[in-house]
């Protein structure tokens, strides 16, 4: 994995020198709270899912797929974020996605998540019963039971720099903190990888999964045809992906058999407006596009904008795929759950 960061490679080299300085503040915001200084707990189990790099490591689905998990095994999960760019009048775009592919799952969206629980529970006693932290690796205020990291097999970024010359958050060796790594969007199962994450973190990852598409919806302002995904086969596509990895996501639409012409060039928590569109339409007509991909994130703040006569919109319906492990992370979940509420009833 090559130490280039966001910046690029003279702007990764040029901001070293800064990266050195965060990696000491992360250091020693860390050994703070590693002594529990400032740490508070909730009065529910919290599991957290994160990531030591920026960018997408496929957080959703996998929250998704454990809210799912622990509804079927009777419990009454939410999910907490912090919600990026939201504001008191919008909800914030992955919060969106969540409501919509979890409509029974509440999902609680404030900066500080320890008050925002609080807050959630007094308005709805016994309404739930876990959390589900959203991006929570970094957020050490709220304790866990359970601390999940995932690692996006398509872009490690493990022997990368920190911030801001590199992809990580924080040095790569605080995954030694996580209760169990994850690997996201794994084709197979990787031995060099399993080997850096295993010195990193002490062991191996518990479990690998990839991202499968179960079809496609083809979007028409309100309208939806659910379409397989061999309907992508020698498409030509003009790409939206504004979210943390937009190349692993252009390289599923091709992998499916499309030609991406054209890209938005769209950031991630980026907002959009109807002259976005119009402009995204016009380009994806004059380079002989079909429709324009995107992701259900995107979606979330284009279906309000979208024209019903326009091209139409392809948004892929993604679920988590185990290639190994499954049944070891779903045990871990159980017994992170069952063990809070065990101690709580004894005290």
């Amino acid at each position: 994995m090559s130490g280039r960061g966001p910046a690029g490679a003279f702007g990764s080299l040029a901001l070293r020198p800064v990266s050195w300085i965060w990696r000491a503040v992360a250091r020693g915001r860390n050994a703070r709270y590693d002594r529990g200084e400032g740490v508070r707990r909730a009065p529910i189990p919290v599991v957290s899912v994160g990531n030591l790099s920026v960018g997408g490591t496929g957080k959703t689905p996998f929250v998704a797929w454990a809210a799912a998990k622990l509804r079927v095994a009777g419990h009454r999960p939410a999910i907490a974020m912090r919600g990026y760019g939201a504001s008191e009048a919008t909800m914030s775009d992955e919060a969106r996605e969540y409501a919509m592919a979890l409509p029974d799952v509440p999902v609680l969206v404030g900066a500080d998540r320890h008050a925002t629980i609080l807050s959630w529970l007094a308005a709805h006693p016994g309404a739930i019963d876990v959390v589900l932290l959203d991006d929570g690796f970094q957020h050490r205020k709220l304790a866990r039971d359970l601390d999940l990291v995932l690692v996006d097999a398509a872009r490690p970024a493990l022997d990368s720099p920190i911030l801001p010359s590199g992809w990580l958050r924080e040095p790569a060796d605080g995954l030694r903190r996580a209760s169990a790594v994850i690997v996201t969007r794994a084709e197979r199962i990787d031995p060099a990888l399993e080997a850096h994450i295993s010195a990193l973190h002490g062991r191996p990852p518990i479990a690998w999964c990839r991202h499968a598409w179960r079809g496609l919806d083809l979007m028409r302002g309100a309208s939806a045809e659910r379409v397989g995904v061999d309907w992508l086969r020698d498409r030509r596509l003009f790409g939206v992906f504004g979210v943390g990895n937009p190349d692993a996501v252009r390289a599923a639409y091709e992998r499916a058999g499309a030609t991406i012409a054209d890209d938005a060039g769209a950031r991630d928590h980026a907002t959009y407006g109807r002259a976005d569109l119009e402009r995204w339409i016009a380009r994806a007509a004059s380079t002989g596009a079909h429709a324009i991909a995107t992701t259900r994130k995107d979606w979330t703040k284009i279906r309000d904008l979208a024209p019903p006569d326009a091209m139409p919109f392809v948004v892929p319906d993604v679920a988590l795929a185990f290639l190994d492990g499954e049944s070891k992370v779903e045990t871990l979940l159980a017994r992170a759950v069952a063990d809070r509420h065990a101690v709580d009833s004894a005290t």
